[in-house]
């Protein structure tokens, strides 16, 4: 039996709404009241994902409250994960709970990891300096250890390439000994971007000469893969919260990749359903109209 779910409750469509007049912050995505009558099981998903901030993969959204339309008529429900529910397996696999995000999206990256291991292979071969050893000390990498990364201080962003194994961290060492600089970090950099990686050198803000990437930022993958929306969205506030801070510190130019990636988020959900953050009751004289 097919459910509908009305949404006038808290449900709503995601409209663009522009405030104040600066140009680098002018543009926020906000929940703008709409009448919909009805929305499908994939679109419940991506409220879960969006209505609760989630900072690492144990903070599991708790519900939804919304009204159901069944055949015994129009029922006041809250839609929980812990419920008991037809699709709760589904819900579980396509909000991905999980510290593996290859799990979900490795089949989606498959050419694109594949590709980037050509290019790790190839760096390999063209960077052999005599009396320094070069290593590739880590490529995936897990949410809980970027997360912890994170919160240390050790990392700027909630969400990495190593977490689609599409970065990869480099080390030289001489004679045994672990080199955290040395100009050949930049040659490293370049002969990287000869073949078509991205140096962490580069990084505006935050220099990391030991990495190498597959794509320039997060909004470029995303472009390219609109899908991901769906594994950055869940840390948008985190990415707000950095951007207001760095233009309140007169910063912006040490965040743009963190505008872009904003902005690929709001493209990418526009006009699609999202949560709003206070319940509002039916009227009972509009509740036919409604349903």
């Amino acid at each position: 039996m097919q459910v509908k779910i009305g949404v006038f409750l808290i449900l709503s469509f995601c409209g663009f709404a522009v405030f104040g007049v600066q140009e680098l912050d002018s543009l926020q995505l906000n929940c703008q009241k709409k009448r919909i009558k009805s929305i499908n099981f994939e679109d419940l998903h991506w409220m879960f994902r969006e209505r609760v901030p989630m900072e690492n993969q144990f903070e599991i959204p708790v519900q939804l409250d919304f009204f159901i339309q069944d055949a015994s008529g129009l029922q006041s429900k809250i839609y929980s994960l812990g419920a008991a529910s037809e699709n709760k397996e589904n819900l579980f696999a396509y909000s991905n709970m999980t510290d593996d995000p290859l799990l979900v999206w490795g089949n989606t990256l498959a050419q694109e990891i594949e590709d980037f291991k050509t290019l790790k292979d190839s760096l390999a071969t063209v960077f052999n300096p005599r009396g320094y050893r070069f290593k590739f000390l880590q490529s995936e990498r897990g949410l809980a250890k970027q997360m912890d990364l994170l919160n240390r201080g050790r990392s700027k962003t909630a969400l990495s390439f190593h977490n689609f194994n599409l970065a990869m961290d480099v080390g030289i060492y001489r004679r045994g000994r672990y080199m955290r600089r040395s100009h050949l970090y930049a040659k490293v950099g370049s002969l990287a971007k000869d073949i078509g990686a991205f140096w962490g050198g580069d990084f505006v803000g935050f220099p990391d000469v030991g990495h190498i990437q597959a794509f320039s930022n997060g909004a470029d993958l995303m472009q390219k893969f609109p899908e991901l929306t769906f594994e950055y969205i869940r840390f948008k506030h985190l990415y707000e919260q950095n951007y207001a801070s760095a233009l309140a510190k007169g910063q912006g130019d040490l965040v743009e990749d963190t505008r872009q990636l904003i902005l690929e988020l709001n493209k990418n959900r526009v006009q699609q359903f999202c949560a709003c953050s206070q319940a509002i009751p039916i009227p009972n004289e509009l509740s036919a109209e409604w349903f």
